[in-house]
């Protein structure tokens, strides 16, 4: 769906000339091309020019933040690979086995040096916003990595995925604004918007990923989530329900959260974002697991 979107077009295009303008050694540079040839669906980048757009901005306003969204995430992504000894990435063999731990690693300390470059032109405020979010991301993968050996609850579990997941969909949408736009209110819409789709789109991610667990298509998993906490306490159908129900909830106060803008394209794609992320991805994997899963029938409309 958002392959077919101009923005998704304009992120790749602005993503293969950074890379190709670089001046890297040509190791990093190789590495570089192959990490971000990988693919991904560009949503948080795509969510910073529809903000800026739906403030009153351009899209090359704020397309040097965009870049550098997505730059720390896919950081983050070599990064979490090395740690979790990850083989495939959107079926693509993984940067460290492709070329070499060290190599994934120092290409990870590039993308997030060149994104703390590229939100420069923006100010010392906005600078500091994006490496707080940074650290929020590490610490939150920190509380990740250690959720299945230390005590993890529900409480837990809702900082860490705001701080690994939720805080850059915030800073993405809030901060887009606050480059091109006065607007205080604007930008704190806009927060709650990324915030809760973030918050909704992890607890998606949880809820499938432990579903192919639960029918053995999956043997390993490296943290505990939402929906292994909720099983212990309440069985298996009521932990599905739960989980579900924070989806709907989060979902729906993103889109409560566009309310305040007029309706314009740029709106009505922020809002299809939300569907896309939340509800889509549950009915897909529901249309391919109907026998197994009934229960996930009752609960596609989230």
């Amino acid at each position: 769906m958002v392959e077919n979107w101009d923005e998704f077009r304009i992120i790749n295009k602005a993503l293969d000339e950074l890379v190709e303008n670089s001046g890297s050694v040509s190791k990093i540079k190789k590495a570089l091309k192959y990490i971000i040839s990988a693919g991904g669906k560009r949503t948080r980048p795509i969510i910073v020019l529809l903000s800026g757009k739906i403030s009153g901005g351009s899209y090359s306003d704020v397309l040097n933040a965009a870049l550098a969204v997505e730059l720390i995430h896919t950081a983050s992504l070599a990064h979490d690979d090395v740690i979790d000894r990850g083989s495939l990435r959107r079926n693509v063999k993984t940067l460290h086995l492709q070329y070499d731990t060290s190599v994934a690693i120092l290409v990870g300390d590039w993308l997030i040096s060149k994104s703390v470059e590229l939100t420069s032109i923006y100010g010392e405020d906005i600078v500091k916003e994006f490496a707080e979010v940074g650290k929020m991301m590490s610490e939150g993968e920190v509380m990740d990595i250690f959720s299945t050996q230390e005590p993890f609850d529900e409480e837990d579990y809702f900082r860490c995925i705001q701080s690994k997941t939720a805080a850059l969909f915030a800073f993405s949408a809030k901060n887009a604004c606050r480059i091109v736009s006065d607007d205080r209110k604007a930008a704190e819409n806009l927060f709650g918007y990324g915030h809760n789709l973030g918050m909704a789109y992890q607890l998606v991610d949880d809820l499938l990923e432990y579903l192919e667990i639960f029918d053995d298509k999956r043997s390993e998993y490296e943290s505990r989530t939402l929906p292994m906490i909720y099983e212990k306490e309440f069985g298996f159908e009521e932990a599905i329900a739960r989980t579900l129900d924070h989806i709907r909830k989060h979902a729906s106060k993103s889109e409560k959260a566009l309310d305040y803008f007029d309706l314009t394209a740029e709106r009505e794609k922020l809002s299809t974002l939300i569907e896309y992320m939340t509800a889509y991805q549950i009915r897909n994997y529901v249309s391919k697991n109907r026998t197994t899963y009934e229960l996930l029938e009752a609960y596609q409309e989230i």
